[in-house]
């Protein structure tokens, strides 16, 4: 289980088109990538993650809002978000597994409307540091026992996501970087499902989880 919560860290991320730090502080920041998250809407690119405890891994990533993401490993793990789940397959023990959306803190950053400002915010927002071109802000929802915490890494001229952080339970921290992220008018459904062949007697099928 913990092998897959450390790979679970991966779906904690999106990415903010480039846009001008304000003077004016913190508020505008917040509006700014309030409205830039919510505008994103399908994107893919590349990531690389390491861990404190010298775990290494990297690959592509493929989102499309609200709630599906996609992230294809170059070892052989798999990890696809549909909606109302993350499925977790890992390839060399072809094994299978379940873990509800309201657990990690992908449901942070996959809805549709992302508040971080108002009366009625849709996650908390724990602490915001800033020093020397980067700014770091801590999220959570209202549940934080259940959903985690994560902190995101801007750089803040112009403001630009690159990555971010989570230390599980374990003391582990996990820091990912994005890179050749481009936006996509379509991305097909069946990057959002996964698909294996299946044995039944002398016949093979596709089984979609």
């Amino acid at each position: 289980m913990k092998k897959i919560y450390s790979y679970l860290i991966a779906f904690l991320f999106f990415i903010i088109p480039n846009i001008s730090f304000a003077e004016n502080g913190i508020d505008t920041l917040l509006n700014n990538v309030e409205t830039y998250i919510n505008s994103l809407q399908k994107i893919s690119g590349e990531f690389s993650q390491k861990s404190s405890n010298g775990a290494k891994d990297s690959g592509k990533f493929y989102i499309n809002k609200p709630g599906k993401m996609r992230l294809e490993y170059n070892s052989p793990i798999l990890l696809v978000a549909d909606g109302s789940s993350i499925v977790y397959e890992d390839k060399k023990l072809d094994q299978i597994s379940y873990i509800s959306m309201d657990s990690n803190p992908a449901s942070i950053i996959l809805n549709n409307n992302i508040k971080l400002t108002g009366k009625n915010p849709s996650v908390k927002i724990k602490d915001i540091k800033s020093k020397n071109n980067i700014t770091e802000i801590t999220l959570t929802t209202p549940n934080e026992k259940y959903s985690g915490i994560i902190t995101l890494i801007f750089e803040t001229s112009p403001l630009s996501l690159t990555g971010w952080k989570v230390r599980d339970a374990q003391g582990v921290t996990t820091t990912v970087t994005l890179s050749n992220i481009k936006p996509e008018k379509n991305l097909n459904d069946s990057l959002f499902k996964i698909t294996r062949n299946k044995s039944i007697g002398s016949k093979k099928s596709n089984k979609y989880y």
